[in-house]
């Protein structure tokens, strides 16, 4: 994860196959946001394959929104990526709520 001023730009986040759909992948995001928003982040980035569904669900479950589309980003096959956005709860008010997520749903 980098941190620019004051927004935290997810760089890789991923769950090995035998791995998938334990909940894992939404733990580690969960702690990004967390600890991205303890070090005064206010908002979240990431880039997701335009084709991958169930991450796309995983983050806007977790209040993430589409704001944007990277023609060709992915080197390996020329797909282009979703770019989303979240805004993050300060932290003294996080607990296990996401900003977002009780908002519902951003049309981008």
């Amino acid at each position: 994860m980098w941190l620019i001023v004051d927004e935290a730009h997810v760089t890789n986040i991923a769950v090995r196959e035998p791995y998938r759909g334990k909940g894992l992948g939404e733990k580690l995001l969960r702690e990004m946001m967390r600890t991205a928003s303890w070090l005064g982040m206010l908002r979240m980035t990431l880039e997701v394959r335009v084709s991958n569904e169930i991450a796309q669900s995983l983050y806007r479950k977790l209040g993430f929104y589409g704001a944007g589309l990277r023609p060709g980003y992915y080197s390996d096959n020329g797909e282009d990526a979703l770019i989303m956005w979240a805004e993050l709860v300060p932290e003294e008010n996080a607990g296990t709520e996401i900003a977002g997520a009780a908002e519902g749903e951003r049309s981008s």
